[in-house]
């Protein structure tokens, strides 16, 4: 969802009578793009339940006949709209498509990715890392890891050199900015990157919030005295950590509020305030704790509201995220695979009992009330030009 939300974001947040916008995307987001003021289309994408299943056991994201469907695509959207700029995230093909086309291309994608900032090796979960834990692999995954970045590249580089374009280096920070600017939805003092280039930018989080109703049970749950717990794990969040996790809050004096994301949920939701959707900056902000997959999609709005988060990764994006989030002071991390009962007890008592989370959350709140995505993103269309 988020690599649709930010381009929605920043969409947004540009005058329409300036500027001729189209946003493209899967259709199944199209029922969030009704009255914009500004043209829409489908996009077509690989099968989420694809990325989901490739994400999960650490093989790359897309493979090279995907990757040539989607620049054959983006090269007829470019003749036909003969864009200024063309923007994408989480979208490799779009620098290739651009450049053959002879259209610059901008890149969303998170700080933490960029070659230029601190280096984090944290091995993702995989199928190896439930059966030993992940602290006894890591010195294996230090040696491994260079072959595991190559074969994340290989299928990019195969298109590339297919038409003409030099390879890129064996390491996916490489892949995820290359493009002639990269826009990095973060905040600079949250996820500082030392010496990057000039074409690279903060642009803020480019928080957008999914239009949902609030459900029948909103404001009981507002009068609920018992400090809640918001749960969402996402769209790509380890799913099945659910019962357990609801089955340890239940022991606890906490009101727990769900939303699935459509996805399964544990079918025993006994006194769980549940909902497919839910506002989250408004969710987060009448919760005590959010608990998430610990990527920056969940981290932002939350701490945005002022709330403390656990996150609970599973894949390499996540745990980087998490790992962010740690240095941050406002929450915790705790793998999926070491998230036994005892572990997220100690874990969600000590963020709920310890006020320097909920400190550190609100002074991160007040810096990102300070940051305004739209006046930066505006800066930077200025300065290409546009």
């Amino acid at each position: 969802m988020q690599h649709f939300a930010r381009p929605v974001a920043i969409a947004d947040a540009l005058d329409a009578d300036r500027y001729e916008i189209h946003l493209y995307s899967p259709s199944r987001y199209f029922k969030y793009l009704a009255n914009k003021p500004y043209s829409t289309g489908e996009l077509k994408t690989m099968p989420g339940e694809q990325f989901l299943r490739n994400l999960s056991r650490g093989a790359p994201l897309f493979p090279a006949s995907v990757l040539r469907g989607y620049v054959e695509e983006e090269r007829q959207l470019i003749r036909r709209l003969s864009p200024d700029l063309v923007i994408g995230d989480l979208r490799f093909s779009l620098p290739i498509s651009a450049r053959l086309e002879g259209v610059p291309s901008a890149i969303l994608m998170n700080a933490y990715w960029s070659p230029h900032a601190l280096r984090r090796s944290i091995i993702p979960e995989l199928p190896i890392t439930r059966l030993i834990p992940p602290r006894w692999l890591s010195g294996v995954f230090r040696l491994a890891e260079p072959l595991v970045m190559a074969a994340h590249v290989r299928g990019i580089n195969t298109v590339r050199q297919e038409w003409g374009l030099a390879p890129l280096p064996p390491d996916p920070r490489f892949m995820y900015v290359d493009g002639d600017y990269v826009l990095y939805p973060d905040v600079q003092g949250f996820i500082p990157v030392a010496n990057h280039p000039p074409h690279h930018r903060y642009i803020g989080p480019c928080l957008w919030q999914v239009p949902e109703e609030r459900p029948a049970w909103w404001e009981e749950m507002l009068a609920d005295p018992r400090p809640k717990v918001f749960v969402s794990l996402g769209s790509s969040g380890p799913v099945r950590i659910l019962p357990r996790l609801l089955r340890v809050l239940a022991k606890l004096p906490v009101a727990v509020v769900m939303a699935t994301s459509g996805r399964s949920a544990p079918p025993d939701r006994r006194g769980v305030y549940v909902a497919p959707l839910l506002p989250f900056s408004k969710t987060s902000a009448a919760a005590k704790l959010v608990i998430s997959h610990g990527g920056s999609s969940a981290f932002y709005p939350a701490l945005a509201a002022g709330t403390p988060v656990l996150g609970v990764p599973s894949n390499a994006d996540q745990q980087i995220s998490a790992a962010v989030l740690v240095s941050s002071g406002a929450g915790l991390s705790l793998r999926v695979e070491e998230a036994s009962d005892r572990r997220l007890v100690e874990s969600i008592e000590r963020i709920l009992s310890d006020h320097r989370f909920s400190d550190a959350a609100v002074r991160w709140k007040n810096v990102f009330s300070a940051t305004d995505s739209k006046a930066l993103f505006q800066e930077f269309l200025t300065s290409a030009g546009l």
